[in-house]
């Protein structure tokens, strides 16, 4: 019973309390005292505000920062997708020319049959001057063929032959030499290859007039190669008076390091120079018998 009656007297107090409050705030009586709180508590509610208004930026800008992230994310893929589409029209136009010039090169010598072969491989010595391409027996590629590029170009002669590839000897091979004349002065000679990838063109008589930027051909001689096909410029003359023959220092015509698609001249036989210049047999004189004393 006393907690019930003191329970209802602090009630009657609260609500008197309130009463009396309000009746102070409807007459104005209050204004100082709510002037005096809010000079003291405006600092504080100001900075409770700035400090949850500094969270709720914080939170906005993570949230940011990840779609920011996010968004970079997509845009770099669909770069690095351009990229590659780019990539392979720019390799497929590329082949486009090279192929278009081929077909130029076969059309311009209707005299050849030709094979179209890819590069696959190459030699990885620094000293060995080799490809290999992706056609062989199957093909009719045989030893001793020529292989040549857009522009006429010759780049070397197929060496060994697999059944679906074959191995070409370039130009620049150390062991590789053929027969060429200038096509200014129709100077010939025999341009071999070289260690550092230059071709030498030897054997050049010393009267011989020379001079660069001239372009060398095969000149056709021995019969293992077609005649007429371009084999390099020359760049420098090396000429001494105390040599039986001058030379000249000649640059390929061919970029060795960036052919891709290349042709083989099937229906060339070349000569063997052995079988062309082997003597004629002549016939054993019968011996005659010797008449006796």
């Amino acid at each position: 019973m006393n907690r019930g009656r003191s329970r209802t007297g602090l009630l009657l107090v609260f609500a008197l309390v309130a009463i009396g409050l309000l009746v102070l705030q409807e007459s104005g009586q209050l204004q100082p005292v709510e002037s005096v709180v809010q000079t003291v508590l405006g600092p504080i509610q100001r900075a409770v505000s700035g400090l949850f208004s500094g969270i709720g930026d914080l939170f906005g800008a993570v949230r940011d920062l990840r779609e920011l992230r996010d968004r970079n994310a997509e845009l770099e893929k669909a770069n690095q997708d351009l990229l590659t589409q780019i990539a392979g029209l720019r390799g497929m136009q590329s082949e486009n020319n090279i192929l278009r010039q081929l077909l130029n090169f076969t059309q311009e010598n209707p005299q050849y049959q030709y094979q179209t072969a890819a590069i696959i491989g190459r030699d990885p010595s620094p000293y060995l001057k080799f490809i290999t391409l992706n056609a062989g027996s199957t093909e009719g590629v045989r030893p001793g063929m020529p292989v040549v590029t857009a522009g006429s170009v010759l780049v070397g002669r197929v060496d060994q032959v697999g059944l679906r590839s074959c191995k070409v000897q370039l130009l620049n091979d150390v062991s590789s030499a053929v027969n060429v004349r200038l096509q200014s002065g129709g100077v010939t000679g025999l341009a071999a290859g070289q260690a550092d990838g230059s071709l030498l063109m030897q054997y050049v008589p010393l009267d011989a007039e020379l001079t660069e930027n001239d372009i060398a051909l095969t000149s056709g001689l021995g019969g293992n190669l077609p005649r007429g096909l371009v084999v390099g410029q020359v760049v420098g003359i090396e000429k001494r008076d105390v040599d039986l023959f001058q030379s000249a220092r000649l640059r390929p015509a061919a970029d060795y390091d960036r052919l891709t698609v290349l042709l083989v001249i099937t229906n060339f036989d070349p000569i063997e120079a052995a079988d062309d210049l082997a003597p004629t047999p002549t016939p054993t004189p019968t011996p005659t018998a010797t008449p006796s004393p």
